[in-house]
């Protein structure tokens, strides 16, 4: 990141990705006082939130494929107006049922976030090594922070809605500047050049020939051309399972920590409102943080790791059994196993990133 205009675009990515992390624990850190007004289960809030979950995955689908079309900076400005229009939108829900449709269109929206924000690392910084290590950084930091966010905004204005509203108000803010930040050789979001792209077919200007994702066909070609038949198959397949387990438990982990510190930790569940969504926000933030660390040891210790596919196992075998005490404990018994399982978790993600560029193509991995 030596030149200016690689710094904007490290910079803009990264905001973009703290953000969108942010938007996507606004709900675990108001689900008990969204439970409470709103007269929703915990299940149907659970239902919802998969909903919105579901969509924040497969719609990046169609928004890597309109990305090619439009363009990485317009979409990921469209994709940062998106989320903080929709999160006013679930902030002024009036029922139940529009809370479900506006979160689902909250999920979609953040769903253009990945497609667009690294193919714009990709095609404008020739060193990627600290902008990829930067956004990971900055998603954490939207990761571990959301919750106090949300926790103080509870506290301030003592309604749930004022979470999705603040963050949101925050969300157009920065599109803004998205929106007046020029990037070389990136078309800006205009009426106008959205309107031209589909009558006219202007480039979007997205993934140049020789990018590294553009790559990702014919690596695939070359992998499936040294390997036995069925190597790649059955690896595609073992990946999928690891990656739809790693999910699996992330998103239960991070949806339902602070409802569980309110209900087992008897100093928190015996204060009066806000102050148990309060203290959970905060503590889950703390234990969130702890990820972090856990991802920067193991990017530490990644170079002397000779079977990263073995470690990523191993990860999963020593998280399995502190997920069934994480549901057996209460008050600090609870918060030791709670952070133990940030810190050993949340290391998958680099070793998964290592085992890629043992396969010789770093950015296609990113990119998937």
């Amino acid at each position: 990141m030596n030149d200016q205009n690689e710094k904007k675009v490290a910079w803009l990515a990264a905001t973009s990705h703290l953000l969108t992390h942010g938007y996507m624990t606004l709900l675990p850190a108001v689900l008990v006082v969204l439970s409470d007004v709103e007269d929703l289960s915990f299940f149907q809030i659970g239902v919802i939130g998969t909903m919105g979950y579901l969509l924040y995955g497969a719609g990046s689908i169609p928004a890597g494929i309109m990305t090619d079309k439009f363009g990485a900076k317009r979409m990921l400005t469209i994709g940062l107006l998106s989320m903080a229009a929709t999160s006013i939108l679930v902030g002024v829900s009036p029922s139940g049922w529009f809370f479900a449709v506006a979160y689902a269109l909250f999920g979609l929206s953040a769903s253009i976030y990945h497609p667009s924000g690294l193919p714009l690392i990709a095609k404008h910084i020739e060193k990627k090594g600290k902008a990829l290590g930067l956004h990971g950084v900055m998603g954490n930091i939207g990761l571990t922070t959301g919750p106090l966010f949300a926790a103080l905004m509870v506290m301030i204005f003592n309604s749930w809605r004022a979470a999705y509203i603040g963050y949101g108000i925050l969300g157009l803010a920065f599109s803004f500047v998205m929106l007046k930040s020029k990037i070389k050789d990136e078309a800006d979001l205009s009426l106008s050049s959205i309107m031209s792209r589909l009558t006219k077919g202007e480039p979007g200007q997205t993934v140049p020939a020789d990018d590294p994702q553009g790559d990702l066909l014919e690596n695939v070609s070359e992998l499936t051309s040294r390997e036995k038949t069925l190597y790649v198959p059955i690896a595609l397949l073992l990946l999928y399972i690891e990656c739809v387990l790693f999910g699996f438990i992330y998103r239960g982990a991070i949806t339902y920590f602070p409802t569980l510190f309110q209900q087992e930790i008897d100093y928190i569940a015996s204060q009066l409102p806000p102050q148990p969504t309060v203290l959970a926000g905060i503590l889950s933030s703390v234990i969130l943080g702890f990820g972090v660390v856990g991802q920067w040891f193991a990017g530490y210790i990644s170079d002397k790791v000779k079977n990263p596919a073995m470690a990523q196992i191993a990860i999963f075998v020593f998280v399995a059994p502190v997920l069934f005490m994480i549901s057996k404990a209460s008050d600090m018994p609870l918060v030791i196993y709670s952070t133990l399982f940030s810190l050993v978790f949340f290391g998958w993600q680099p070793l998964r990133l290592l085992q890629n560029t043992h396969q010789r193509n770093l950015m296609v991995s990113a990119m998937a």
